[in-house]
């Protein structure tokens, strides 16, 4: 069937069983997501994470390592890879090869577009790419990135489920990051710079833009909280797309990543926890 064949009715195509592919620490918040809202949650995780995801609190279904995909065993897919895209295109063109026809694939589309990720793919219409920023335990909103070839019964496949979820959904141009991660992961670039040029502390900057901006953390904590790695890749991905100076990741977070200082998670980024 080529793709233009394909067809996912809109209103009545069931996302029961979901697939949810990356690393535990996002793939496992969104499993707990997805489980409270109804759905079976299953985990593809990298094979060294697979004992901590048995281990994961909500007892989600795991798949072992080398236990295959099943062409009609799930209902819709979420690909969640950021920093490792040679994982990321890997997992994908399995998973097209794997899964039934007619399933949408949503992958996460924070450090590529998603045009760019399924430029080697044979069935693109049934891929949609999304960005949500960390952590996912409290994402509110999820951006849409329709590629040209992306069906309309795609995108209202991924409406649906987000919705589901009780995040909000907004369709916005594809790109990496999309609008809110961009946004804010430029933010946080900038603020590096500003510490790497000795303009002032990090703990000055985060102050001052949190009482004056009114923003919900100061931007080098709130990139902490996403990651620094997560931003890295944010970055560098814009960097890499439009070849613009003001997309340059600021040589001190590189710094921290390389040192394994990606955030709060980790206990240390710009601050320490």
């Amino acid at each position: 069937m080529s793709g233009s064949q394909i067809a996912i009715e809109p209103e009545f195509y069931p996302i029961e069983r979901l697939l949810i592919v990356g690393p535990l620490a996002d793939a496992g918040p969104l499993a707990d997501r997805a489980q409270a809202a109804g759905h079976h949650a299953t985990l593809l995780v990298p094979d060294e994470e697979i004992a901590a995801a048995h281990e994961w609190g909500k007892g989600h279904r795991v798949l072992l390592e080398g236990e295959a995909v099943g062409e009609d065993d799930f209902d819709l897919v979420v690909e969640l890879h950021c920093t490792d895209l040679s994982a990321k295109a890997e997992v994908l063109l399995y998973l097209e090869d794997a899964l039934a026809e007619n399933v949408p694939i949503l992958t996460l589309a924070l450090a590529v577009s998603a045009g760019e990720l399924t430029r080697e793919m044979l069935i693109p219409e049934r891929v949609v790419g999304f960005s949500l920023l960390p952590p996912l335990t409290d994402s509110a909103l999820a951006e849409l990135m329709a590629t040209p070839h992306t069906s309309s019964e795609a995108v209202r496949a991924a409406e649906r489920l987000f919705e589901s979820l009780g995040i909000a959904t907004a369709q916005v141009g594809d790109s990496p990051g999309g609008v809110l991660a961009r946004t804010v992961c430029c933010l946080v670039n900038e603020c590096a710079l500003a510490v790497q040029e000795k303009i002032a502390s990090a703990e000055d900057i985060d102050k001052a833009l949190r009482l004056a901006e009114n923003y919900p953390y100061g931007p080098l904590t709130w990139g902490d909280r996403i990651g620094l790695d997560r931003v890295l890749a944010v970055m560098e991905g814009l960097h890499a797309e439009y070849k613009e100076e003001r997309y340059r990741p600021a040589a001190n977070l590189k710094q921290l990543v390389r040192a394994g200082h990606t955030g709060m998670a980790e206990g240390q980024g710009f601050f320490g926890y």
